[in-house]
């Protein structure tokens, strides 16, 4: 499917020359001369991505991006700024713009600017339903989410930025056996305070400026299945008694309106902050706690789960392999090591990203040191006399682990590689380098 960008420009020299360019590099492009006839556009197109005059008439740029905070958050918007109010445009970004372009604009940067933004905001699909790692804290993962699918119960998910916070909540919607239930998510930073009821709970026409017509909210898109609240440490402490009495009366009543509306809503939540220090802190409310902690699952960081990085890295390496179609390759013990070495700050987040990047960079064949970033390289341990000396026997003794696992499995290579503790596309690769084929 062709992509789409949505380009929002009153001046109609510019609006033609951007509309120009983008479909010469083979994009899908509608304009709009203002910002509230490019958000009836949005609404009736849903574009891949979005550029906007900061100044335009009826609604400008920093109001459409507004719309885009409350609306499509997912949706990555590219402003376009004179040489006065570049300022303006850093100010967007800090609102949650991609990025800005300054006219007249350079059709190389334009094009540059786009892919990045697409890439950020569509990552590589890779199986959802693949909970890597066979560590202690997984395995615990794994019961507690099969333990909470047996009830309706709220979860509350907590652990650190990157750790696989929305996946827990995707596989208790999946494993619930809600396939065909809807899995509403709502990022609660990202939406502006005043913005973030209507997004919940949906608003009447004529609410507030800018309610041109009615509108469900989350609550009323999620009935049946699941409504993730992400990041529900950052959800104002106004709107939270009015959480409570949704969550509590099962109902919600639209900004504007009068009437309450039932909803079967089961409630998942997220947060990368202590909830219950800052209830000790009146920065959130007891009650609210303790009904959305109605059972708890804990995610460590990656760096308290070691065991897990390498398959992690395995398992990325192997999709993106797919997904680029490009030669299976395999991590280089050398750079395995660094990879274990490595803290992870950013978790499995990070360790996705530089497993994407790493197999673009290391071509077809085996992802060694010199493919890695350099913060990750100088994480890794010093090399000593003694350490340097044992890596140049270190192909033998691989080649002979390798051997004797094949050997004990009789050659099946699924066994072997199950007893070896990597992918099977790994110990091809390996079996490959070797020269190794079974007897006979």
């Amino acid at each position: 499917m062709t992509t789409r960008i949505l380009v929002m420009e009153d001046e109609t020299r510019m609006r033609r020359l951007l509309d120009l360019v983008l479909t010469k590099a083979g994009y899908q492009v509608r304009t709009a001369a203002d910002g509230r006839q490019g958000l009836a556009c949005w609404r009736q197109w849903r574009p891949d991505a979005v550029i906007t005059d900061l100044k335009m008439p009826q609604m400008d740029g920093l109001q459409v991006l507004a719309e885009r905070n409350a609306r499509y958050p997912e949706i990555p918007l590219i402003v376009l700024t004179a040489f006065g109010t570049v300022d303006t445009a850093v100010a967007a970004m800090k609102d949650g713009a991609f990025d800005y372009l300054t006219k007249p604009v350079d059709n190389r940067r334009l094009l540059e600017i786009v892919a990045l933004a697409l890439a950020e905001s569509r990552p590589t699909t890779l199986p959802d339903d693949e909970m890597v790692g066979e560590s202690a804290s997984m395995q615990r993962i794994r019961k507690e989410i099969a333990m909470v699918c047996r009830s309706n119960s709220a979860v509350l998910v907590t652990g650190e930025s990157g750790t696989g916070k929305e996946l827990v909540a995707k596989a208790i919607h999946r494993s619930a056996g809600g396939q065909d239930a809807p899995f509403i998510r709502v990022n609660c930073p990202s939406i502006p305070a005043d913005l973030l009821e209507s997004e919940l709970f949906g608003h009447c026409r004529g609410a507030f400026t800018g309610a041109v017509q009615n509108r469900s909210g989350a609550f009323l898109q999620a009935d049946g299945g699941i409504l993730f609240l992400d990041e529900i440490g950052d959800l104002p402490l106004p709107l939270q008694p009015k959480l409570l009495h949704a969550v509590e009366r099962k109902a919600v009543t639209p900004v504007g309106g009068d009437r309450m509306q039932r909803v079967s809503v089961r409630i998942v939540s997220a947060t990368n902050r202590n909830l219950r220090a800052m209830v000790d802190e009146d920065r959130f409310r007891r009650d609210l706690y303790f009904r959305l902690n109605t059972f708890h699952i804990h995610l460590p960081p990656l760096r308290e789960r070691p065991a897990d990085i390498l398959p992690l890295a395995e398992h990325f390496l192997a999709a993106y392999c797919r997904h680029y179609q490009k030669r299976d390759q395999a991590i280089h013990p050398q750079a395995a090591e660094l990879l274990r070495h490595y803290p992870w700050p950013g978790n499995i987040r990070e360790l996705r990203s530089i497993m994407e990047r790493t197999c673009l960079k290391a071509g077809d064949g085996e992802i060694r040191p010199p493919a890695l970033p350099e913060r990750i390289r100088k994480a890794g341990p010093k090399p000593t006399d003694r350490s340097a000396a044992e890596s140049s026997h270190l192909a033998d003794h691989e080649r002979r682990l390798i051997v004797e696992a094949l050997t004990q499995s009789g050659w099946n290579q699924s066994k072997a590689a199950r007893q070896l503790g990597i992918t099977r596309n790994t110990l091809r690769y390996r079996m490959h380098k070797y020269d190794l084929r079974p007897p006979g």
